[in-house]
């Protein structure tokens, strides 16, 4: 089992928040909407984002971690 496809679901998900929030803050430029709720959003999908990315990473770490201890010599017990 690994982490990456929940992280990436994550991080696509994070990245479509962000582009709507996005466009919602063109519109509030405009006078079309709530620039205030539109910069939360941003801010939510950029820590979603960051999240993701971490995750990523820690799973990276971890199996080189693992592949490393695998190609360990195996040490003899006495």
């Amino acid at each position: 089992m690994t982490a990456i496809p929940p992280a990436a679901m994550a991080l696509t998900s994070a990245l479509g928040r962000f582009d709507r929030a996005s466009v919602r803050m063109v519109e509030a430029a405009t006078g079309a909407g709530d620039p205030a709720a539109a910069l939360v959003d941003v801010v939510q999908a950029k820590a979603e984002v960051s999240a993701g990315v971490a995750l990523v990473r820690f799973t990276d770490e971890m199996y080189k971690a693992l592949l490393d201890v695998a190609r360990e010599p195996r040490r003899r017990r006495k």
